[in-house]
């Protein structure tokens, strides 16, 4: 996963940050990936790789002109989602996880599951005003994936993409719905790869003076999913 950074000086600055924190870092040079400029590259003590970059090929909101842009583009597909919203990882040290993101890297925490003990075993954190721009989840096994979330606009966009996904006999995980946590709209499916996507509408907006939102383990299943308040084993388990 990568996070775009204000400019070049902020990109260094950071890297010296993360080696000063502790952090292994690998420079990655510019054009390795396609139109982007030069990447660092760290691993999380959950046990995922994340990078940072300053420069990237600018395209506007949707493709649009930077000068009298219409609404949107006329040739949109599919669901067309707006951008990348955020992901999911599963992984263990969250506490040293979350020391490096707020820490180091300028997030806050936006939300958080406590378990009866009080200990915290989710963390949904935000750079921005979004509901969360990445969360972790507490798993013994280090670097696992559990999703990766796509944004659109409205509720009717999102029945949308369920009628969509409907029409082409895709393999839908749970949705639409919607969470108690972040109280935003969903609905999960899985790709032919058998990557579980989510895409995703409204939610909670944060700022970063605000509290953090707090849930509690045995309203776990509200959480997840406020309308049905039951946990489903293979959404919990099923991890990449």
């Amino acid at each position: 996963m990568g996070f775009k950074v204000v400019a070049e000086d902020a990109l260094r600055q950071l890297e010296r940050d993360l080696m000063a924190y502790g952090c292994a870092v690998e420079q990655l040079p510019a054009g390795e990936l396609n139109s982007c400029g030069w990447r660092v590259r760290f691993q999380a003590p959950s046990g995922h790789h994340f990078e940072l970059y300053a420069d990237k090929e600018y395209t506007g909101k949707w493709g649009l002109n930077d000068v009298n842009p219409e609404a949107w583009p006329r040739d949109l597909k599919g669901m067309a989602a707006v951008r990348f919203d955020h992901a999911l990882m599963y992984g263990d040290e969250l506490p040293a996880t979350y020391d490096l993101f707020t820490k180091v890297l300028g997030f806050y925490l936006a939300d958080k599951v406590l378990d009866e003990n009080g200990t915290r075993v989710a963390q949904f954190l935000s750079l921005s005003s979004e509901a969360h721009d990445v969360a972790f989840i507490h798993h013994p096994e280090k670097g696992r994936l559990h999703h990766v979330s796509f944004h659109l606009e409205t509720w009717e966009d999102l029945l949308r993409a369920a009628d969509l996904i409907s029409m082409i006999d895709t393999s839908i995980d749970i949705g639409p719905a919607r969470h108690g946590l972040t109280h935003g709209k969903t609905i999960y499916f899985f790709d032919p790869s058998g990557n579980r996507n989510e895409v995703f509408c409204g939610g909670d907006y944060n700022y970063p003076d605000h509290r953090p939102v707090t849930w509690t383990t045995d309203q776990l299943g509200k959480a997840i999913f406020y309308h049905d308040r039951i946990l489903n084993y293979g959404f919990m388990t099923r991890l990449w």
